[in-house]
């Protein structure tokens, strides 16, 4: 039987050259994540992009409580200039409330957190919960990095909120603005937190998803940019920006306390900007993706764990 000829050849070295795509390291800091689409170059395929959610997940499970706090101290921060730029832009504009004027540099405070790198717990709704149904992650690993992440966000937000409450940032009628912004979300029931809150978490999800199917600076400054705008126009509420304008209102006036906050507008916001990030990506797009379950994607990050481990596991260390 003759062997393969230099065409069969040449056929198979360039498949093994795709596959080991799907395990480069275009940053130098997550691994197994391909740089370039197989089929066009600028353009990955939905498993590409899937590829490198699973490498920025091993990243973020892998790093330490410590970067994980400081990270989310800072998207926290970042947040806090939405709200600035919110109110500002929102006065200058002569709206009553934020409308398509007033919420022009919604985005901002999320391109900071986006192209900086930072943890903001509703992008942690996704890439995380990409593993975590593979089984190739802990519950204990993921609820590991939700409570960082979340708890160095609120403190963030707590920390930006006093700063423009107690700072002549805002002029008077800003400050004024600003109380009726907080207030207006303060007012909402808990069904209607949730309801828009769910919507929310959705859009960011999807944001987080486009950002990996992203190849360069400027698209991923669109996607950031559309999706976040229309969360802001559309009025929907972020567990951290709308927490900065109810943290203000509480600093402002001597009607609202911070901590009745947390059951009451912080807890609606968080459950549903969690389901709905959750839900309607991760889940959806990891079911379209079950047909693929016994590709290599999978295997840089070892066997699945059985269902103790799955549950009850410590923190799974970062294949690099």
């Amino acid at each position: 039987m003759s062997g393969p000829t230099k065409g069969e050849a040449d056929a198979r070295t360039e498949a093994d050259e795709d596959e080991e795509m799907l395990q480069r390291d275009p940053d130098e800091s997550l691994s197994n994540a391909p740089e370039r689409g197989e089929t066009v170059s600028d353009y990955f395929s939905f498993n590409e992009i899937f590829a490198r959610i699973l490498a920025s997940a091993d990243h973020e499970l892998g790093v330490s409580n410590r970067y994980l706090f400081w990270s989310g101290l800072g998207a926290g921060a970042a947040l806090g200039l939405t709200f600035l730029a919110r109110v500002a832009f929102t006065e200058v504009s002569g709206e009553e409330e934020p409308g398509l004027l007033g919420n022009l540099l919604y985005p901002v405070g999320f391109l900071i957190i986006v192209l900086g790198r930072y943890q903001l717990f509703t992008e942690n709704t996704l890439t995380p919960v990409t593993l975590l149904l593979t089984k190739l992650a802990s519950f204990a690993s993921v609820l590991r990095l939700w409570g960082v992440v979340l708890v160095s966000n609120m403190v963030g937000a707590v920390g930006i909120a006093l700063l423009l409450s107690f700072f002549d940032v805002f002029t008077p009628e800003r400050v004024a603005l600003a109380i009726e912004i907080g207030r207006h979300a303060h007012e909402q029931t808990f069904f209607d937190l949730f309801s828009k809150a769910l919507i929310a978490g959705w859009i960011v999800a999807a944001m987080v998803w486009l950002v990996h199917a992203g190849q360069d600076t400027i698209s991923k400054v669109i996607f950031v940019y559309v999706l976040m705008y229309f969360i802001g126009v559309a009025g929907l509420y972020h567990i951290i920006t709308s927490s900065v304008e109810v943290f203000y209102l509480a600093f402002s006036v001597s009607d609202v306390h911070l901590l009745p906050l947390l059951p009451t507008f912080v807890l609606p916001v968080l459950l549903g900007n969690t389901v709905g990030g959750v839900t309607f990506v991760a889940v959806l797009n990891y079911a379209l993706f079950a047909e693929h379950r016994e590709s290599k994607l999978f295997e840089p990050y070892g066997e699945p764990l059985s269902y103790r481990d799955w549950f009850f596991g410590s923190r799974r260390d970062s294949v690099n």
